[in-house]
This record gives structure tokens, sequence and C-alpha cells, in this order.
């Protein structure tokens, strides 16, 4: 091997110019302790290049990703590390590098069709059940991307869609895997891949992908590349996220955030129901007072109703009235046995229905009787005629009125007293008024 190395090392020596300017594009530019390690590409090939710090420092234009430089420097080789690059004396800025000025283009191009306005970014779901994710399978990415979903929300179930995440034909797989994806129904779909040079994210930066991502329904976390890194399709993507971890942070609640969110809620809802079963407790604590109140109300409506019918019963004279009603009671009574016994007899009742209804029958009839004999003991207890049997009496005038004064009669008039066991007929023979009292009459 050394002998070989040295022979690469004669030949570029021998068969290359001592210095050379070379026209190409800046990718995968790192800076480690002042030294510049890039490459200079262009659409065939590639050269890697380094500048060390000493020229570095006293280059007038640092160079940036993706942009078009004339290198001035001496081809060599490192035979330790088995590489031939381009030690650079001189970088100078060569005008914006094709897939600078590609990327500037696009992005001035959606940006006046709206595609990165915030009015058409979609809100990601609280709870996101099902989730795509659009990554190389043999990348880091999509490990990171299902050991953090694991950690953080392990219900959630991952559709992981394997596609290429560089290379020509990688736009293609990734815009197709967005729109079937889509078709799903899914709650949110992630679109990531780890970091690299420019040219490896030139996929990201496809027209076809900002399409996709832009015309689907479904909420789309785009993470690519370091955070330092732009796409297009983070740009139209509704949310971007800096690393695939991140996404996935941005994405999925925390489980122990909800855990703990639910206990404050359980906490709540125990205070909540502590302070309407306080609440019934005061209640119940003046509901006797209250049911105090409307018994109360209750007793005095009744007692009006009571003086109400007393006042009725006395005027309606019980000692016609009772007859009357028992004679209307036994009539009733009779017609009602006379119509059970009719009826019975004519639907062949058997004994034993017969013998029940007639029991029904006087069990009515009894309550019935019972309720006149209650009223009828009401009404004596009102009834005037009573108060004669206690040694009082009633005068009444020739036409049947109530002498209630003297003044009301005259000398000669006719009287009829009413005592407990007859009538007493009288004449007026002197009418004067009491001293000290209502008149009286004397006879």
């Amino acid at each position: 091997m050394t002998q070989v190395s040295r022979l690469i090392v004669q030949a570029l020596a021998e068969g290359t110019p001592s210095s050379v300017r070379i026209q190409g594009e800046i990718g995968s530019l790192a800076i480690r302790n002042g030294h510049w390690f890039f490459s200079l590409r262009d659409k065939e090939s590639s050269l890697d290049a380094v500048m060390w710090a000493s020229q570095a420092r006293v280059n007038r234009h640092r160079p940036e990703e993706g942009e078009s430089v004339i290198v001035s420097g001496r081809i060599g080789h490192w035979p330790r590390g088995g590489r031939t690059r381009l030690e650079a004396r001189r970088v100078e800025p060569d005008g914006a590098g094709d897939l600078r000025a590609a990327f500037l283009r696009l992005c001035a191009e959606l940006r006046d069709l709206g595609w990165f306005d915030a009015e058409h970014k979609k809100l990601l779901p609280d709870w996101p059940g099902r989730v795509g994710v659009v990554t190389s399978a043999q990348g880091a990415a999509v490990t990171d991307v299902v050991a953090t979903a694991r950690s953080r929300f392990p219900s959630t179930d991952l559709l992981v869609v394997d596609v290429r995440v560089q290379g020509d034909a990688a736009a293609a797989e990734v815009s197709t895997a967005i729109g079937r994806l889509d078709r799903l129904g899914l709650d949110a779909i992630i679109v990531t891949r780890g970091g690299g040079s420019a040219e490896d994210l030139e996929a990201f930066n496809d027209r076809r992908v900002a399409e996709a991502v832009f015309q689907a329904r479904t909420p789309i976390v785009a993470a690519i590349g370091h955070e330092s890194d732009t796409t297009i399709i983070e740009l139209v993507a509704d949310v971007r996220a800096s690393t695939p971890t991140h996404a996935v942070t941005l994405l999925l609640p925390d489980q122990e955030d909800v855990h703990a969110r639910f206990e404050a809620l359980r906490h709540r809802l125990d205070q909540a129901s502590w302070r309407v079963v306080r609440r019934q407790v005061d209640r119940l604590s003046v509901a006797p007072a209250r049911l105090n109140r409307a018994v109360r109300g209750r007793l005095d409506r009744l007692e009006m109703m009571t003086e109400s019918l007393a006042t009725r019963l006395t005027a309606a004279r019980p000692d016609r009235v009772i007859p009357v009603r028992r004679r209307q009671l036994q009539v009733f009574q009779e017609r009602l046995q006379s119509a059970m016994e009719r009826h019975l007899r004519s639907r062949l009742q058997p004994a034993e229905v017969h013998q029940r209804l007639r029991q029904g029958m006087a069990r009515l009839l009894r309550g019935r009787r019972e309720h006149v004999e209650s009223l009828g003991r009401a009404l004596s207890a009102v009834d005037p005629l009573a108060v004669l049997e206690r040694g009082y009496s009633i005068t009444t005038d020739a036409q049947g009125r109530a002498v209630r004064s003297s003044k009301t009669v005259a000398e000669g008039d006719e009287l009829m007293t009413r005592v407990a066991a007859g009538t007493i007929r009288s004449r007026v023979e002197i009418a004067e008024a009491a001293q000290g009292d209502s008149d009286t009459v004397g006879s």
C-alpha cells in the first residue's frame, strides 16, 4: 500500500499542475478547528477539498452550502487516510450555485401561490391514534421516531412507509407515499430523514413533494436534516420540526403529562361533587322549617274551609236534611242491591262471586252509612235546636221573624216562643229596654 500511495503522489505531482482553478458547487461544508472541509461538485462529479485554518483566516470570502465558487489550489494525496483531494489556497464566489438558485426560485413561486401562508396550516390532533411515517426504513430517523413514540404515547399506532430519501427517485416515492397515507384517514403524517448535504436533501425541495403536502387533508409534520437545514417541504408542511425526535414530541402527548392531567381533572371532579353534596345537605337542613311553614299554611286553609262548611251546615237545617239523606241512602241501597241481584241472576255467576259482590256492597254501604252518621253528628253539634235543650228559647213574631230587640215589637203583638218541649203563645203588654244590656221584651 505504501508503494502504491507513493506512486499516486508521484503521478499527481508530475501529471497535474502545481496550481489549479476549479469551478464547482460547495457541498458537505463543515468547519472544525478553523479548517474548512467541503466538496466541489457539478452534475457529474465531486471532489473532496480542504482549506487549512491558516489559509481560511486570510480568505476574503466565507463560502456557504450550495454556493457556486472558484477554488484555487493543488491536487494532493493523503496516504494515511487514502484520500485524494484539493488543498485550497483561495475560495472565490462564482455566483449562486444551481441547487441554491433552484431552491430560491421555487420558494418565490410557492410563496406567491400562498402555499406557505398560515391560513392553510392544519391543527395537529390532541390524541392521535394512527400516525403515518414517511422515511427510509434503513435510516436512523425511523429508529428515533419509533423509540420516542413508544416512550411518550404507546397507544398510538405507527404506519411506516419505506421510501428512498435521496437520489433521483426519492422525490417521486415521497410524494406518492404522502398521497397514499392521506387517503387512509390517518390522524397525522410525519415526513422525516436525518442530516445530510444540500444534495442529499434535494428530494425534499422538489415541487412534487411540496404539492403533495399542500394538497393533503391530513396534518403533516416535516423534520428534514439538521436544525440549521431548511427545505421546501418544511415550509409547506403544517408544522416544522428540527429533528425526527422533535417531530414526535410535537405530535404525541407525553403519557406522564396525560396521567397528570387526568389526575387533576379527577381532583376537580371530586371537589365539584363535594360542593354539590354540601349544597344538598344545606338545603335539607332548612327543609323541616319550610315543611313546617307549608303544613301550617295548609292547616290554616283547612280551618277556614271547616268554618265555611260549618256555616253552610248551620244554614241547611240539619233536622230536615238528615232524614232526607237517610231516606235517599235507603232507596239507593235498595236499588243497588236489587240491580246487583238481577245482574248476578242474569249472568249466572257462581255463588262465590255472588257472595263476594254482596260483601263488597255491604262494605260500601257500611262506609256510606258511617259517613252519613258522622255528617249527622257534625250537623247535630252545630244544630241551633240543640241549644233549646240547654234551657234557651227562640221567640218569633206573627210573621215568623226572630225577635232580637224590644224595639221591634209593640203592645198587643202576638209572639210565639219555642222551647225544647213545645211552643208558648203570648201577647205583648209592655216592651221596655233592659238596663245595661240589650233590649228585652216583657209579657
